[in-house]
């Protein structure tokens, strides 16, 4: 009888671990449906109209580092949790505002960050390093930083058709016009 009332409640539990996992599969397929139509609301008015909805590009990025620390290993989080860092980036360039500007570079380098610890054999893991530079750079003004990004990147990749070019770009790093024309020779 133990026995019997043993391997019916292995069943149920069993079951009932079955019936949440399929639950979750579902909340999960609602909540990439969602982050999907986030992304392209804020995308499209960007791309059409050359528009930035700073609501709408501030909600996908908290939807999606919300969604990638829920799910991690879902296959949209990656390319997600990119184009997330990219809009934080657009926003931090977008906005007028210091403290705004400040507080979405750090977004964008955050995300870049747990990019590439999260997934850093995907693709654009390398591409990562390249983002970071252009918001030290173009962002913060900080050409140290950025170029540091520039020689972790060359350092990492060595033999990407991208290396040459950010050989040569450190060189011009923080120079103002006079300095760039006489280095480029530029009359």
């Amino acid at each position: 009888m133990k026995r019997l009332s043993t391997i019916i409640l292995m069943i149920v539990l069993l079951c009932s671990c079955n019936n949440a996992r399929q639950s979750a599969d579902k909340v999960s397929e609602a909540e990439r449906s969602t982050l999907e139509d986030s992304y392209r609301h804020a995308d499209s008015l960007y791309r059409l109209c050359g528009r930035i909805d700073t609501a709408a590009f501030l909600s996908f990025v908290r939807q999606t580092t919300d969604y990638v620390a829920a799910h991690p290993g879902d296959t949209i989080s990656p390319e997600m949790l990119y184009r997330a860092g990219v809009a934080s980036m657009i926003l931090a360039k977008s906005v007028k505002s210091d403290a705004f500007r400040a507080g979405n570079a750090k977004k964008a380098l955050a995300i870049f960050n747990d990019f590439q610890q999260l997934y850093p054999e995907n693709p654009s893991a390398r591409y990562c390093y390249w983002q970071r530079a252009i918001v030290y750079e173009d962002i913060l003004g900080d050409w140290r930083s950025a170029e540091s990004e520039y020689r972790d990147f060359i350092n990492h990749y060595p033999d990407d058709s991208l290396t040459p070019g950010f050989v040569q770009y450190i060189t011009l790093l923080g120079k103002d016009p006079e300095e760039l024309e006489k280095q480029l020779n530029i009359n």
